[in-house]
């Protein structure tokens, strides 16, 4: 018996560690990987949770970009919404949102093309 309400007690803490677990942040990495860099002068970007920005970024490039910007954020699991404002020496501002399923500490590659859009 006390085996038994021993091992019922070892799984609801190892139940109550892992939801936790989830919920700790992760850090993540996002890599924007721009289409013609050499034009891009400046990249904006905000993490979004529903209505709520929880990271901002500024990258300013007078001489223009390089291939890939790295942002390193923490996040907890869930899904975001990467909200870019790309601007670039002869096209203008372009913006696009991009959804973001955040599930394991890492790299996310987000492909950014001249028009705005993801390449993916």
């Amino acid at each position: 018996m006390k085996g038994a309400l021993r091992l019922v007690l070892l799984l609801g803490f190892a139940a109550i560690g892992l939801f936790f677990l989830g919920r700790m942040p992760r850090s993540v990495t996002f890599v924007y990987d721009l289409e013609d860099p050499p034009g891009v002068r400046v990249v904006e970007v905000d993490v979004r949770h529903g209505t709520e920005t929880l990271r901002h970024a500024e990258y300013r490039f007078p001489d223009g970009a390089p291939q890939q910007i790295r942002h390193d954020v923490k996040l907890p699991d869930g899904t975001y919404d990467v909200a870019l404002r790309v601007s670039r020496a002869e096209r203008g501002t372009r913006r696009t949102v991009l959804p973001v399923v955040v599930s394991e500490s890492g790299p996310v590659v987000l492909s950014i093309r001249r028009d705005g859009s993801n390449a993916d």
